[in-house]
């Protein structure tokens, strides 16, 4: 039914409303075909013969404008607006001509459709195909208000569906307040492509031709994977724009529904990108309320809707407002298309449980209404409706104060939504898997005294990875910082910094790569799927303590075959590291732009190209033009030796910042770079912003906590035979899992399980972690093998429960300790003196100790500080050591001490109490009685 004439006439605008409302409702003459208002007039086209005074007394009838809405101003007539008393009255022009209405009519998905005829009132023509292409599920999550939720249970969903094994590209369409992109930037995803872009290429297409957009968008979309889930589950994620400034979006999805193509152009191109990537399923985040920006997929019935509201009167509201209005304008037919679902958040159900029960009623009538079924034979315009007990009733998301203060990044996001009930809350919209039956566990049966040897060499051979030169027969724990390098390339190079502290696996992860030889065997050896790029990697330059075997494959091997591929012949790592040492004596230490060109000669060098003749831009232009290739840099300490001169320093930052720009801006990115590189020198090189530039490569930096810790416990342990196998990849295993499967390794606790001693997984990484709340790998790797060996001892025959014995552990742990620090002596030698400088002082000194007792200055204690060797507990005015340096440098600790968790926040030391244990780090409670351990505050 059609309303009564409006209260108020003041614009055009308030009369082109009316008229819509009428062509929507049954107030429709039949002789009326099109009307047009403007700002200066009315047109209104008729059948041919309707008579003036018929046009004229419908306007003036009470169901249009109601009496007196029509004058004559001039002999010609004209509609009156409201306003204050004037002479003479504001009007607006009525023209009456006969037409032929809307012949020529092309109806589009929009929520205000530009031309006003009689055909408003019937849903808009369906698509051509009542499916997507190859099946492609389309899901979109839209809200009549911002901070509802929206967003998150969008997110929410994606992740469900991820680890569940579907791959799910997640759209983030809100063009003006996205939220999803922030999320995800913040995590430090590549920003490559975005939804704007992708609107901007089909802009530009030829008519229906998508082709060229899709395979673009393809072309990035890997690069934007977050997440990894068991069965190649996955989330790609196009974010709405890659922007810096907050600016209205340049194109809406409206502009692309031009004549020649579909009118559902832009949901077609989503499946079709879907389909490109091999995402199941598109869930699209689109703009809250009655915006256009959302109006082409909320308008496709092919589109399951997904509708968010809390419980405000307004929300509600305009929900159900917006269900109706679709459900006219686009019915969803039953059997065919997905129907609608309704998200009902933020309440409580012990408070709001009668505005619950009231709200699911109201919405639940509202997708009746927007469902529609097709009779054999109609009779009517428009379809029957079905009956609301067809339907599943809206789902139910209570308050949960999890979700109160969401973090930034994704991964808190996803953290807080595995604390909430989210997930089994949307499960209800998409169907449950089918029951998998679970992988047979690998049998493997010997002797723990087998096992404590098998343990002990494998172990050993890992300590100093580098020895084992180039292979990748030993093969190597994938870990998130890895995985995340590879999988933010997957089809073009990387130009990144790989940060990480000496023993952090820098070395390790260089030679995996370059025995891997192309980028995408390297991806694979990572188990990261869908690499498409095809890149050679060449090295530049390798540490001195990489050992390589002349008659197997080197360095050097990998160059020199790269090079004869392309017609060139590589330089030597002397000829690279000569051209550097003569620059380092001869180039001005400000002179950036020369330092620049020297780093890209090296990188041409390695390749292959000349430089004998032209620039190395020109050269590596032209190798780019050609080939795609990853350069990779390791041993920069070696070649710089002592941090001592400014033409160092600018050497180094030159490298790390203006090299990469250089390649990242050299167009189509052909030549990619990995310069692994410590922490220290870092800091050391960029004084201003090296917190920055840190954080922008934060994503691949190699840091080792307890659950890493841990995972590499496991893969170290299964790879020597110590332990069977895990059913499942290590990387994937539950981090509360981990404890459970490391018990036939180390037992449940450092003693019996009904002793008072500390528990192993806890004791094991606190004992080897400093006070920047690292563990090496290297360190991880030794302990292993030296308890091991050292459990192999006749007196610990006993433990036939385990594989290595307490005694043993806690003696290795002095051993680590000190393997550590002669390490350090030889790989940080400023650390290294003052670490040789405590050691004199041995037995002399009691933890927690002054700086008078150890002899340093503030100076140096506070460098200790940032190396994660010392701690200022403010509490007592003293410095401690973690366990893993004090055994080493031989000092005593006070029989009363508390042992500090390096696991802590804020283990650096701060004013106040000493630092509790985070949440996630927080052991469990002790029995009565039962001994604190290092890895206890």
């Amino acid at each position: 039914m059609v309303s009564s004439a409006p209260v108020r006439l003041y614009t055009w605008v308030d009369v082109e409303e009316r008229l819509s409302e009428l062509a929507l409702g049954d107030g429709w003459p039949t002789w009326l075909l099109e009307v047009d208002a403007w700002w200066d007039g009315l047109q209104m086209e008729v059948v041919d013969g309707t008579e003036p005074g018929t046009v004229l007394a419908w306007l003036e009838d009470e169901k249009c404008f109601g009496p007196g809405s029509v004058s004559r101003v001039g002999g010609a007539p004209a509609l009156l607006f409201d306003g204050p008393s004037q002479d003479p009255a504001p009007t607006l022009p009525i023209e009456i001509g006969a037409g032929r209405g809307g012949s020529d009519l092309r109806r589009l998905p929009r929520l205000r459709e530009r031309r006003i005829v009689r055909e408003l009132a019937d849903p808009l023509p369906r698509p051509g195909s009542d499916q997507f292409v190859s099946g492609v599920q389309v899901l979109a999550f839209h809200s009549f208000k911002g901070g509802v939720g929206r967003t998150l249970h969008a997110v929410a969903l994606a992740d469900h569906l991820a680890r569940r094994g579907s791959r799910v590209l997640l759209v983030d369409a809100d063009l003006e307040a996205p939220g999803i992109t922030w999320m995800y930037q913040e995590q430090g995803g590549q920003m490559d492509f975005a939804y704007e872009d992708f609107l901007a290429s089909l802009h530009g297409s030829v008519g229906e031709d998508r082709t060229r957009a899709v395979a673009l968008a393809a072309s990035y979309l890997p690069n934007q994977q977050i997440g990894r889930h068991p069965g190649g589950g996955a989330v790609l994620v196009l974010p709405a724009s890659r922007r810096g400034l907050l600016t209205p979006p340049r194109i809406d999805p409206g502009d692309l529904l031009t004549p020649d193509r579909s009118r559902y152009f832009v949901s077609e191109a989503l499946a079709e990108l879907a389909e490109s990537v091999r995402a199941d399923v598109v869930i699209v985040d689109l703009r809250a309320g009655s915006s256009e920006l959302s109006a082409p997929l909320l308008l496709d019935p092919r589109i399951q809707r997904v509708f968010v509201t809390t419980l405000s009167g307004q929300s509600l509201s305009g929900t159900a407002r917006l269900i109706r209005q679709l459900g006219r304008r686009a019915p969803s037919v039953h059997g065919t298309d997905p129907v609608s679902s309704v998200v009902i958040t933020q309440f409580r159900h012990d408070a709001h449980r009668e505005q619950v029960e009231a709200a699911q009623q109201n919405l639940s009538d509202a997708l009746a209404d927007s469902v529609g079924i097709v009779p054999e034979e109609s009779v009517e315009d428009k379809p029957a409706l079905l009956d609301t007990d067809l339907f599943t009733p809206p789902l139910l998301s209570p308050f949960n104060e999890n979700l109160l203060a969401l973090p930034p990044q994704w991964d808190g996001v996803v953290t807080a939504i595995e604390r909430s009930e989210l997930r089994e809350t949307l499960s209800a919209l998409v169907p449950e898997p089918p029951v998998q039956d679970a992988p047979s566990p690998e049998e493997q049966r010997i002797d723990v005294r087998d096992r404590r040897r098998h343990l002990a060499s494998s172990a050993e051979d890992l300590v100093y990875a580098e020895n084992q030169g180039l292979t990748s027969a030993t093969g190597f724990l994938a870990t998130e910082p890895l995985r995340r390098l590879v999988g933010d390339h997957r089809t073009e190079p990387p130009i990144a910094l790989v940060l990480g502290a000496k023993g952090a696996g820098k070395t390790f992860t260089y030679a995996k790569a370059c025995a891997a030889r192309e980028w995408r065997r390297f991806a694979e050896q990572s188990d990261v799927a869908d690499v498409t790029l095809d890149a050679s990697i060449v090295p530049v330059l390798e540490p001195d303590s990489l050992q390589q075997n002349q008659a197997s494959l080197t360095t050097q091997t990998l160059r020199d075959t790269f090079a004869e591929q392309h017609g060139g012949t590589a330089a030597t790592t002397i000829d690279i590291r000569d051209t550097l040492s003569r620059a380092l004596s001869a180039l001005p230490a400000e002179d950036t732009l020369q330092w620049r060109s020297m780093w890209l000669r090296c990188l041409a060098m390695a390749a292959g190209a000349d430089v004998s003749e032209r620039s190395p831009e020109d050269a590596l232009v032209a190798l780019g033009g050609r080939v795609r290739a990853v350069f990779v840099i390791d041993g920069l300490e070696d070649l710089l030796q002592k941090l001592d001169s400014e033409v160092k320093r600018t050497a180094l930052r030159t490298l790390l910042i203006d090299t990469l720009n250089w390649l990242r801006a050299l167009r189509g990115r052909p030549l990619g770079i990995i310069a692994f590189v410590r922490r220290d020198l870092v800091n050391w090189a960029v004084q201003q912003n090296s917190s920055q530039l840190a954080a922008r490569y934060k994503s691949y930096a190699l840091r080792w906590d307890s659950t890493d810790a841990l995972r590499l416990t496991v893969w170290i342990a299964s790879q020597a035979g110590a332990l069977d196998k895990p059913g499942v990849d290590i990387s994937d295993i539950a981090e509360d899992d981990l404890p459970k499967i490391l018990v036939p390794l180390w037992g449940w606790k450092m003693g019996s399980e009904k002793s008072r001693e500390a528990r192993s997984h806890l004791w094991v990484p606190a004992a080897l972690a400093d006070y920047n709340k690292q563990v090496q790998a290297r360190d991880v790797t030794a302990f292993l093998a030296e308890s091991a060996k050292l459990s192999q001892g006749s007196g610990n025959s006993r433990w036939t429960d385990r594989v290595l014995a307490p005694s043993a552990m806690r003696t290795a742990l002095a051993r680590c300790s000190q393997i550590k620090i002669d390490a350090i002596k030889t790989e940080n030698q400023d650390i290294g003196k003052l670490l040789a400088r405590l050691q004199s002082r041995g037995a002399t000194v009691t933890v927690p100790f002054t700086l008078d007792d150890v002899g340093l200055t503030t100076d140096e204690a506070d460098a200790l500080l940032t190396a994660g060797v010392f701690y200022f507990d403010d509490s007592s005015g003293r410095y401690r050591v973690p366990e893993i340096y004090r055994h080493g440098l031989g000092f005593n600790s006070s029989p009363k001490a508390r042992v500090l968790n390096p696991w802590g926040p804020g283990a650096r030391g701060s004013l106040g109490a000493v630092p509790r244990p985070d949440r996630r780090e927080r052991p469990a409670p002790r029995s009565p009685g039962e001994r604190a351990g290092p890895a206890d505050a």
